[in-house]
């Protein structure tokens, strides 16, 4: 007793053969085709998402190169004022000593008096 579902082949004359064959080669053709396009289509995204994290990471860098640099900023700057505070006092000091001698050598005048 044959089993159920089962189709007993038939032989296919040869032109329905070439048929077969023709439609079996256009559903391959149209299957790597499809296989081509997500391909094309994962890879554009999956290019899109790194040029994405590539921004991210580049903006992140920036900041970062931005905040070095202006702590290093902040040091020169820091020593260019101790430096002038220096040469300031060190220049106010010349003067108020300049100005003790010449209060000594006009009898103990006021500073003020040397304006008149």
């Amino acid at each position: 007793m044959p089993k159920k579902g089962k189709k007993a082949k038939i032989p296919l004359s040869d032109e329905e053969q070439l048929l077969l064959f023709q439609q079996r080669l256009l559903a391959e053709e149209e299957a790597a085709k499809k296989k081509e396009r997500l391909l094309t289509q994962f890879l554009k995204d999956k290019l899109a998402k790194e040029e994405h994290n590539s921004a991210l990471n580049l903006n992140k860098i920036n900041t970062q190169w931005r905040t070095v640099l202006r702590e290093v900023k902040t040091r020169e700057l820091h020593k260019d004022i101790e430096i002038l505070s220096q040469t300031f006092e060190r220049v106010v000091d010349c003067k108020d000593s300049v100005i003790k001698a010449l209060q000594e050598a006009k009898g103990g005048q006021r500073p003020s008096d040397f304006l008149e």
